[in-house]
């Protein structure tokens, strides 16, 4: 009965709407990727979150999928192949990645294991987060933030309206990169 009734309180806070002062897409018109946050861009091409990518406003791709399912969306979505290469010494093990634009794609063993973005047009995260616009101040307004203290500077990781959660650098208060899944830094 305990359990019950915190789910109850907890599905009917998410219910009551979000932090974010625009109103949400009505369900019978909603489509993967559309979002008010999203729309202010109007050069938005790839969407990532804290589980994959997708292209905008199409079903998005998750850690795990197939590395050339992947590179398809990516490449329909700046009109080119990716400039990929390897790093053969990750914490994680050897990795690959691709390059788009802003957006290093990371794989292993042939999987979609990671992303990083890096400012720059034609990405942006589900939740309207994108490097080089957004600043920390607004993101702690509307989001659980936390600052992380490791050996990479302005290091933060908050969590996502869908509960994931994206790590990101900040300078002088400016998002400059947010990554998810797996990564090759060394901390």
């Amino acid at each position: 009965m305990r359990i019950g009734a915190i789910l109850t309180v907890s599905l009917a806070l998410v219910a009551c709407g979000s932090a974010e002062s625009e109103p949400a897409q009505p369900v019978e018109n909603s489509r993967p990727g559309t979002n008010p946050l999203l729309e202010r861009f109007d050069d938005v091409v790839l969407v990532v979150d804290a589980n994959g990518l997708g292209g905008y406003q199409k079903e998005p791709l998750r850690f795990g999928a197939a590395r050339e399912d992947v590179e398809a969306v990516a490449a329909a979505a700046f009109d080119s192949a990716g400039e990929t290469s390897r790093n053969e010494e990750c914490g994680a093990g050897p990795m690959d990645f691709s390059q788009h634009g802003p957006l290093s794609i990371a794989y292993q063993d042939g999987r979609f294991a990671g992303w990083f973005l890096r400012e720059g047009k034609g990405v942006v995260t589900s939740d309207g987060i994108r490097p080089g616009v957004s600043n920390m101040e607004s993101v702690k307004a509307e989001r659980d933030v936390r600052e992380l203290d490791t050996t990479l500077p302005g290091e933060f990781e908050y969590t996502t309206p869908d509960f994931g959660t994206i790590r990101g650098f900040a300078e002088d208060g400016r998002i400059t990169a947010l990554q998810a899944g797996l990564s090759c830094f060394f901390r």
